[in-house]
C-alpha cells in the first residue's frame, strides 16, 4: 500500500523541487546524448530531479527499497507521459527497469535506477 502511495505521490507532485547538476549545461541544450529528438527533455529532467530530491534522502536514511520505489515510479511516469516522444530515454529507462527486476538487493536496485537517471541528465554517478 505504501508503495502505491509513493508512486501516486510522484504523479501528483508539483514541479517545485530543485536539484543541482554536478556540471553546468548550456541553456537550451539537451543533456542526454540523443535528447535532441526529445522535445520534452525539460519535463523529463524535472521528473528525475524531483525523484532524486525525495529518493536520495530516503536512501540515506537507510530505506533503500523506498528509494528504489520512488525511482521506479518516476521512471514509469516518464515512460507513460513521454515514452512515445523520447525513444532514447524510453530505451534507457526500460533497460534499467528490466535490470532492476533481477536478483539484486534494494540498494543495488536503487543504484541501477540512479545510474540511468544520471545518464539521462548527463552527469556522472557518484556514490556518497
Amino acid at each position: 500500500m505504501r508503495q502505491v502511495l509513493v508512486i501516486l505521490f510522484l504523479f501528483l507532485l508539483p514541479n517545485t523541487a530543485t536539484f543541482s547538476h554536478s556540471k553546468p549545461v548550456p541553456e537550451n541544450q539537451p543533456t542526454f546524448e540523443n535528447g535532441a529528438n526529445c522535445k520534452k527533455i525539460d519535463a523529463v529532467e524535472q521528473i528525475i530531479s524531483d525523484a532524486i530530491s525525495i529518493g536520495a534522502p530516503t536512501y540515506n536514511q537507510g530505506n533503500h527499497i523506498g528509494c528504489y520505489r520512488i525511482y521506479e515510479g518516476a521512471a514509469y511516469k516518464i515512460l507513460y507521459k513521454y515514452g512515445s516522444k523520447c525513444k532514447d530515454i524510453k530505451n534507457t529507462l526500460e533497460v534499467a527497469l528490466e535490470k532492476s527486476y533481477g536478483d539484486y538487493n534494494a540498494s543495488e536496485k536503487a543504484w541501477i535506477m540512479r545510474m540511468a537517471f544520471d545518464k539521462i541528465l548527463g552527469v556522472p554517478t557518484t556514490k556518497g
